[in-house]
């Protein structure tokens, strides 16, 4: 399988960030969060994740984790509410 390469100093870079907090999220407290297609998708990317490893795994990192986790976690249920209200989406 071929990995997707992420440039540094990028968008992309950028948005990896909340991508990898869910999956330190998910390894470090899976009985409050589990998110096994951050693993997946993280798996997928070429990228060299040890500086953000080491800033995640701190104590600031594990909060900054926990937050994304909790943002995701709110999104999906306004999402599903949404869905529940607007079966089609609420499209035109």
């Amino acid at each position: 399988m071929e990995k997707y390469h992420i440039e540094r100093n990028t968008v992309q870079e950028t948005l990896i960030i909340p991508l990898y907090g869910r999956k330190v999220c998910s390894e470090k407290f899976p009985e409050l969060f589990s998110d096994p297609e951050s693993e997946r998708i993280i798996n997928m990317l070429d990228y060299d994740f040890s500086a953000k490893s080491k800033k995640m795994y701190s104590t600031a990192g594990l909060y900054g984790a926990l937050e994304v986790a909790q943002r995701q976690y709110d999104l999906m249920c306004e999402v599903r509410d949404h869905l529940k209200e607007h079966p089609g989406g609420g499209c035109r």
